[in-house]
């Protein structure tokens, strides 16, 4: 494959990836100023990304029959469809559609790492594999940095509901973008024709949890997740309700903390590919993500912006960086031919962290009257799951 050939398919991937992102964070960026149109209070939120990230839970095993059928660029095009139905469903203001709305950006979200996984392990070269995945991945910190710094700068000009109708505007013209793509890597034969039914849902779970290697790599993932999404779901109403930043301000460090983990993504893959085991990576992550994690729980309106920023940008730089070494890893341990499968079903595990922990996190909130307790609390999962993982058995091969 020619060099301009894997720079577009990372490209497009990658645009993707960042779409179904930066819908899914529309919600925690709007969430101070529009939870009480939903009758909803802003911590309330954590249940609306729970249950879109259930959805997404659900769509992963079902993404890898969907590319068998199909093919991986259809399967993406699907989801920039779900993403701008979605943002339009949630702009009704109406908490019954925003049922819809979840069920609509969670399954998008979910259908995308399988469909892109199958891609990229035919267009990366081994020896740059977790360096591409990783790429691709920045593509979650990019559209939630997009949405932390576009939405509010929306909000100054018109009201939240035209802000979320311009954006599924502006989403359903990237299916344009996808289309020369189909005849590279949809337009290959040999497509199945089985239909799906619930074995064949469960299957790659199963294959999943029969595999110890790829289920280590799992079930870390499911507690990174926890932490990722519970800091990106509640960061904007911590600093804007407990510190008193502005809506401005607090999008700022929220986008701030995304870049870091775009930065960080393309780092730490460099670093697995080129100097250290995935799995070691992934631990010296959780525990850096843990000590963030503490001092975030510490902070107070009397801390100086500077020491905010810098911990929310170190926090994002590990707590949203580790997506692009998990995922090339599962790849690379994959069967030949089930990528796909494999990843999806990684994928209900990595999801499963997402499901429980916003919601939990919000419930630690309206309890406690406190994000700082909920911040102290996501900070013990990085370290249990690092410990785990380095106290596993070895995966085979570089591992």
């Amino acid at each position: 494959m020619s060099a301009g050939t894997l720079i577009s398919t990372v490209a497009i991937t990658l645009a993707v990836q960042a779409l179904t992102a930066m819908a899914l964070a529309v919600p925690p960026v709007l969430a101070p100023v529009a939870a009480a149109d939903f009758g909803v209070a802003p911590a309330g939120v954590g249940n609306w990304v729970g249950f879109a990230y259930m959805m997404a839970m659900l769509a992963g095993p079902v993404s890898g029959a969907f590319v068998g059928r199909h093919g991986p660029v259809r399967v993406l095009q699907i989801a920039v469809v779900c993403v701008a139905l979605g943002l339009v469903v949630g702009a009704s203001a109406s908490a019954a559609l925003l049922v819809l709305c979840g069920v609509l950006l969670g399954a998008a979200h979910g259908l995308v790492n399988p469909a892109s996984s199958a891609i990229l392990v035919s267009a990366a070269p081994p020896g740059l594999r977790s360096m591409v995945f990783s790429i691709k991945q920045t593509g979650v910190p990019v559209g939630a940095a997009v949405t932390g710094m576009l939405v509010p700068v929306l909000l100054l000009r018109t009201g939240w509901q035209s802000a979320v109708l311009m954006l599924a505007a502006a989403s359903a013209a990237i299916v344009l973008l996808t289309i020369p793509f189909r005849r590279i890597y949809d337009d290959v034969g040999g497509r199945s024709k089985q239909r799906l039914y619930l074995g064949r849902f469960a299957a790659p779970i199963a294959e999943v949890w029969r595999n110890r290697a790829i289920l280590d790599l799992a079930l870390t993932s499911a507690a990174f997740s926890c932490v990722q999404m519970s800091f990106g779901t509640h960061l904007v109403s911590y600093l804007k309700l407990s510190l008193g930043y502005s809506l401005i301000v607090a999008g700022s460090v929220f986008s701030a903390a995304q870049i870091a983990g775009v930065t960080g993504r393309i780092i730490w893959g460099a670093l697995a590919d080129r100097f250290a085991a995935p799995r070691t990576i992934l631990a010296i992550l959780g525990a850096i993500m843990a000590l963030c994690g503490l001092a975030a729980s510490l902070f107070t309106s009397n801390w100086p912006f500077a020491a905010v920023l810098a911990v929310c940008v170190f926090y994002g730089a590990t707590a949203v960086g580790w997506n692009g070494v998990f995922l090339a890893e599962v790849a690379r341990l994959a069967p030949e031919g089930r990528v796909a499968i494999i990843t999806g079903g990684t994928q209900f595990f990595t999801f499963s962290g997402v499901l429980f922990g916003p919601p939990v996190f919000g419930a630690i909130v309206r309890a406690t009257g406190s994000y700082a307790t909920g911040f102290a609390f996501i900070a013990l999962l990085p370290v249990a799951a690092g410990v785990r993982l380095l106290v596993s058995r070895a995966a085979p091969g570089r591992n």
